[in-house]
C-alpha cells in the first residue's frame, strides 16, 4: 500500500519544520524525529544513542559475535534481516514483481 502511494500526485502529510512532504503517515513520523536534537535512547555496549527504538535494535545487532543470517549463494552473512533480503536481491537476475507506475 504505501509503494502506492508513493505514486499519488499530491503529498498529503507535510513537515511543519521544513519542506519535507510525502504520502504516507508512517515516513512523515519517522522524518520528524530527525528534527529532534535529543536522543534518549541508548545503547548499554558503547556510546550510540537514538530517538528510534527500532534504529537501536538494528544497532544491538553490530555487537553480536555471530552472524546468523547467511546467504546460501554466497559468503555473505548478517545479523540484519532487512540487509539481507536487500543483498539477496543482488544474485537476481530478472526482477518478478513490476510497479506499473515505475515499469
Amino acid at each position: 500500500i504505501s509503494h502506492l502511494g508513493s505514486h499519488k500526485a499530491s503529498k498529503d502529510f507535510k513537515c511543519t519544520q521544513c519542506d519535507y512532504a510525502t504520502n504516507v503517515k508512517f515516513r512523515l513520523k519517522q522524518h520528524l524525529l530527525t528534527h529532534q536534537t535529543i536522543k534518549d535512547i541508548t545503547c548499554y555496549h558503547c556510546d550510540f544513542a537514538t530517538n528510534n527504538k527500532y534504529h537501536l535494535k538494528r544497532h544491538l545487532l553490530s555487537h553480536k559475535l555471530f552472524k546468523d543470517i547467511k546467504c546460501a549463494q554466497c559468503d555473505y552473512a548478517t545479523n540484519n534481516k532487512s540487509s539481507f533480503n536487500k543483498h539477496l536481491i543482488t544474485h537476481k537476475t530478472v526482477k518478478h514483481i513490476k510497479c506499473a507506475q515505475c515499469d
